[in-house]
């Protein structure tokens, strides 16, 4: 899938052995974290980055069955304060 500068740049958070993942777009390594709460605050602190340079975000929370129980979205804004390397998915 290729994504455009307009298309949300997703970050996830998703249950793993032992703790919480994050899965963001600026790395291919994802967070982890033993604590859903923190792993859920990380998430949404990269996102509010996203849009302060410009970008479309989302954050999407999952529980530990995998099922999608919640989601925000941030929305750039109007003048990018800084660049941030974001990895593009091709």
């Amino acid at each position: 899938m290729t994504q455009t500068p307009q298309a949300d740049h997703s970050i996830s958070v998703v249950p793993v052995d032992g703790g919480w993942q994050v899965h963001s777009p600026f790395d291919d390594t994802p967070l982890m974290f033993l604590s859903g709460a923190k792993a859920e605050e990380k998430a949404k602190s990269l996102a509010e980055r996203l849009a302060a340079a410009g970008r479309d975000a989302r954050v999407l929370i999952h529980d530990r069955t995998r099922a999608l129980v919640g989601t925000w979205r941030y929305f750039a804004y109007e003048a990018p304060l800084a660049e941030l390397p974001v990895r593009r998915e091709v």
